[in-house]
């Protein structure tokens, strides 16, 4: 699992925006490739879905000259498939204490 910090100051959301003194993440800017300040929770998980469903359909479709194309999307559908497998690695761990949010 990806170790996260606990500065909400320091999220990328916030570098981007211009917002540095913001004391919350910009959830519709998150970035959890790029962002030590992301996290993944069960409500994320159908976009993640959809997201690694709909990278593999677009691969599907390609032909094998569009080889730039697949490793885009190749990637984008690991990264989902990574992002899944944090998610139910989360919520088999079962709800969090509230000491540790």
């Amino acid at each position: 699992m990806i170790e996260h910090s606990l500065d909400p100051a320091k999220a990328l959301c916030l570098r981007l925006a211009g917002t540095p003194d913001a004391d919350q993440p910009l959830a519709g800017m998150c970035d959890s490739s790029r962002c030590t300040q992301a996290t993944h929770h069960p409500c994320h998980r159908p976009v993640w879905e959809e997201s690694r469903e709909t990278a593999k359909v677009f691969i599907g479709s390609l032909s094998r000259r569009q080889k730039t194309e697949r490793a885009r999307l190749e990637a984008s559908a690991t990264r989902a498939e990574r992002v899944l497998a944090e998610i139910d690695q989360v919520a088999a761990a079962g709800p969090a204490r509230k000491d540790e949010i």
